[in-house]
């Protein structure tokens, strides 16, 4: 339950994020940006890192275009898993050629971000071809086969064992920030496989793999109904949650939610206009939350595409003392914020695998 008690001491700001002057603000705060908050003053960036000892890395990024997932050679290959914990994993795939079988997930949700490369996923509920800047939304125990036209592929692979579904915003209606019918569903048709006296089905259940062999094709229908199917849904149709006169929590830019973590889309969109007020996000201090966010593209900074950063929940986010200040001498009212990316902000600590670390440095 939000609380109402608040009280101040010492030198602080009317509103948070604005008019902060010499000060800088620093927000700790529980359960996202959802909960109990404490708003500390400073003199000086808190920001400033000298050394660590120990096992608690502020922030790492991997260069996941340097990943090599099996399914990168191996058709049979799947994804490579860089952070996980009970109630997610985030990984990479690079297949380069189709699944030589279909594929059933009864382990969770499975939702794919593609950032290079086109194809199609072939499902039982019809064909969903796709493009840069799509998530497919594959839901639990749908079969479906993963289909890559030649050329590079690379995609970011979110499973959840609970149920992922399009994030409700209450406060602007049923059509912001995504219009239903953006949603673009399979198409029932003809794939056109040739005959086979038995076809593959492959099944991750457990986290294992067992391969189960049928007389009928799994992938193919001849029509579908229900409220249970795959979809797509390209960020372009995303249209942000945005204010000119202060910057906003990215809460607001949820795309997607399940049972211990979200799914935030970052797009491009005009940047809070009011010079006074705080345009980078503020130093925060998320207690309950890890942050992992994948660059799709940011023409506007050094980001790399590709890049999947990770930093721990109880650490401070937020650019340091002198990427603020570099900021703050070109910005002008009307510019654009120009990063486009996917975060995955969980409750529980994520765990960091080995070949994340080695790709991280």
């Amino acid at each position: 339950m939000r609380s109402w008690i608040h009280h101040a001491k010492g030198r602080h700001v009317r509103q948070a994020r604005v008019g902060l002057g010499d000060l800088r603000e620093e927000h700790i705060s529980r359960q996202g940006f959802f909960g109990p908050v404490g708003m500390v003053y400073r003199e000086f960036g808190p920001n400033e890192i000298v050394r660590v000892e120990g096992t608690l890395v502020p922030r790492r990024v991997a260069d996941t275009t340097r990943a090599e997932p099996s399914d990168l050679s191996d058709p049979r290959g799947g994804p490579e898993v860089f952070l996980s914990n009970a109630d997610v994993s985030v990984g990479i795939s690079r297949r380069s050629v189709a699944m030589p079988y279909a594929y059933r997930d009864t382990d969770g949700d499975l939702l794919y971000f593609v950032h290079q490369g086109t194809g199609m996923f072939a499902t039982e509920f019809g064909r969903l071809p796709y493009e840069p800047g799509d998530y497919v939304l594959i839901p639990k125990g749908i079969t479906f086969s993963v289909m890559p036209s030649p050329g590079k592929s690379h995609m970011l692979v979110i499973e959840s064992p609970a149920p992922l579904s399009l994030t409700e915003h209450k406060q602007t209606g049923r059509h912001m920030p995504v219009d239903p019918t953006v949603l673009v569903l399979p198409e029932i048709c003809d794939y056109g496989f040739p005959i086979r006296n038995e076809y593959e089905l492959r099944v991750k259940h457990g986290g294992e793999h067992s391969s189960i062999f049928y007389r009928g094709n799994p992938l193919v229908s001849v029509g579908w109904k229900g409220d249970l199917f795959p979809y797509k849904l390209n960020i372009r149709d995303i249209i942000p949650i945005s204010s000119d006169r202060i910057h906003i929590a990215p809460a607001a830019w949820c795309t997607f939610e399940a049972s211990g973590f979200v799914v935030i889309t970052f797009v491009p969109q005009m940047a809070v206009a009011d010079l006074n007020a705080e345009e980078l996000p503020s130093y925060h201090r998320n207690v309950d939350n890890d942050e992992s966010v994948f660059v799709h593209h940011d023409a506007g900074s050094a980001r790399k595409p590709g890049t999947l950063s990770h930093t721990p929940q109880g650490i401070l986010h937020g650019a340091d003392e002198a990427t603020r200040a570099a900021f703050q001498a070109r910005r002008v009212p009307g510019m654009r914020r120009t990063l486009c990316g996917v975060s995955v902000d969980s409750d529980r600590p994520l765990v960091a695998s080995e070949a994340f670390r080695r790709l991280s440095g």
